[in-house]
């Protein structure tokens, strides 16, 4: 047999990543039309689709987290180690200690207006909050999913994080909006061009692949990544993905940046 030296099309991969998430939500509502809320159907798809590629050492559910004086919020999406005991599991349904939390991601079909935005971003980092505090500073991975939502946006949620930091001082990670647009949290800038030292976020603009760059960098965090190998496969824009950098955001502001 003679060697097959087809490219494999990564980019077109994630595009269809995307696009399946979007078909999946579509399915189940067009099937179930009696969800308690909107967003319920959209948790659903997105916990199916995170099932498919996170990897075994992690259980993927909603539910609660318990302290032993207070309770979360309930969390759409609850990311929780494997290996961990839980205190209860019915189905999709967890509850569990700080300890046992890997990542937290909330959900949404849009957002309208910066305080919904903000008050959705500070519920995240409130619960990272809640699992540093009773760990002694464990990571907790933080995301919000939205799946309406376009680049004219990038302003407005860049602000809302960094009002969302200041409340709770824990920094949410990466943001997902609509198909295109991109937010995600380097601990330690890179100071390009003296634009920026320091923690900061950046919003990108990225053609059908912003949820697939969400899922790639939750994957990093949970599991390593190692770029030099790997990093084609999870993270295939070509060129990388600064070039699509739009605005920044440095720790500790309210107001974005413009590249």
């Amino acid at each position: 047999m003679g060697n097959n030296n087809s490219q494999p099309d990564f980019g077109s991969f994630h595009r269809s990543v995307t696009e399946e998430l979007y078909s999946l939500k579509d399915r189940i509502r067009n099937l179930v039309s009696h969800w308690l809320t909107d967003g319920e159907s959209k948790e659903v798809a997105l916990r199916s689709v995170l099932r498919r590629h996170l990897p075994t050492s992690v259980t993927i559910g909603r539910g609660f987290i318990v302290t032993p004086t207070e309770s979360s919020t309930q969390v759409d999406i609850l990311i929780v180690d494997s290996n961990k005991p839980t205190l209860f599991r019915e189905g999709d349904l967890l509850i569990v200690t700080p300890d046992a939390v890997i990542g937290v991601i909330e959900v949404k079909t849009k957002l309208i207006g910066k305080r919904p935005m903000t008050d959705t971003l500070e519920k995240l980092s409130k619960i990272e909050d809640l699992c540093r505090d009773s760990t002694g500073g464990g990571s907790v991975w933080t995301g919000l999913f939205v799946f309406e939502g376009n680049d004219s946006l990038q302003e407005r949620l860049l602000g809302a994080v960094g009002e969302a930091y200041e409340s709770t001082r824990c920094p949410v990670n990466c943001i997902s909006c609509g198909k295109d647009l991109f937010v995600r949290y380097w601990a330690r800038g890179e100071d390009i061009n003296s634009y920026e030292k320091g923690a900061v976020w950046h919003s990108y603009v990225l053609s059908g692949v912003a949820p697939s760059y969400f899922m790639g960098n939750l994957i990093d965090s949970i599991s390593s990544v190692d770029h030099s190998t790997a990093g084609f496969a999870w993270f295939p824009m070509l060129g990388g993905k600064e070039q699509h950098r739009k605005f920044y955001l440095p720790l500790g502001r309210t107001t974005p940046l413009q590249f």
